[in-house]
């Protein structure tokens, strides 16, 4: 492994490159590239363990990057769902992996946030259920690194995919890159296998995000598509009877700190309404509150940025 210099440079000429030959990864049918860089010659700290004692264990490489999110349609499938296709595949191309975690083996918020993987709304991490993975091969000319992240809402699932490969800039201009990936998809089946719950990623993390929930600027009213998450949520607090929440509503940051407490309080109840009437929830299990505005997932700079944060959060309570 090399140590280089950090080039912030981007070369549009590049990318078709990038996408020539080698290494072809199968997205589950329906996947969209949503976030795509390049960069003909770039540093990575190449993330090699957890992060313990302040630190993420990390090497220094080089050679030509790129990064890219995919986002797949499978609004059921969990992490490892997602992560063990692909890394059968990397393995098939003769790769090796080199290290891998899940969620707090990684090292959970202070790994997402200082591992490289991009912010929202770019990249979306649950940080109750994400994945990491790094493998690398040497094909005698030299290495190549392949860094998979991947995550999940209520209605997709999220793969951030960083490449190196120490190809020289010349090898890239001429058409010779070693590592691509392809749009081919599954032609089997429009979903993934689902590993896990809703519940165990609540028990797991103590609180998540009712990401399908969708709340128009200044009002409380659920649209339709809501009713996934909650069909979820609800399925699990039926089973455990013993399982108490709170469900915190959140606003983004236009208006007054006192009117967005209020309406926050209005989302949650909405939602707690929502679990009663349509699902058949105990009240005594649940609770509703409202922050306001206080903690966003992502900036209010921008129309995306403040849609993501008008959302209910689900935070466990009780275990009985």
């Amino acid at each position: 492994m090399k140590r280089g210099i950090f080039i912030i440079g981007l070369l549009a000429s590049a990318a078709p490159a990038l996408a020539a030959q080698g290494v072809e990864l199968t997205f589950p049918k329906g996947s969209v590239r949503s976030y795509e860089e390049v960069r003909p010659l770039a540093s990575l700290e190449l993330v090699v363990g957890p992060y313990r004692d302040g630190r993420i264990t990390a090497e220094p490489v080089e050679g030509a990057l790129s990064r890219e999110v995919w986002k797949t349609p499978a609004i059921t499938t969990e992490t490892l769902g997602l992560l063990k296709p692909l890394r059968e595949q990397l393995l098939q191309e003769g790769y090796k992996v080199i290290f891998e975690c899940e969620t707090r083996g990684c090292g959970g918020f202070d790994f997402r946030f200082n591992a490289g993987i991009l912010d929202e709304p770019d990249m979306h991490v649950d940080l109750g259920d994400f994945r990491y993975l790094t493998a690398m091969r040497d094909d005698g000319k030299g290495e190549e690194y392949v860094n998979l992240v991947v995550s999940r809402s209520p209605e997709r699932g999220f793969i951030q995919i960083t490449r190196l490969s120490e190809n020289t800039i010349d090898d890239l201009v001429a058409g010779e890159p070693r590592i691509s990936v392809s749009t081919k998809q599954s032609a089997a089946d429009d979903t993934l296998v689902p590993t896990g719950s809703i519940g165990d990623r609540l028990i797991e993390a103590g609180s998540l995000v009712l990401d399908g929930l969708q709340f128009a600027k200044g009002s409380a009213t659920l649209d339709g598509a809501s009713d996934e998450s909650l069909r979820a949520l609800a399925e699990f607090l039926n089973t455990n009877p013993g399982m108490k929440v709170a469900l915190v509503g959140h606003t983004d940051a236009s208006g007054s700190m006192e009117g967005n407490v209020a309406l926050s309080r209005k989302r949650a109840a909405a939602v707690m309404k929502r679990l009663v009437e349509g699902y058949g929830v105990n009240p005594a299990q649940l609770s509703a509150e409202g922050v306001g505005y206080l903690a966003p997932r992502t900036t209010n700079a921008t129309p995306q940025g403040r849609e993501m944060n008008r959302r209910v959060e689900v935070v466990l309570t009780s275990i009985n």
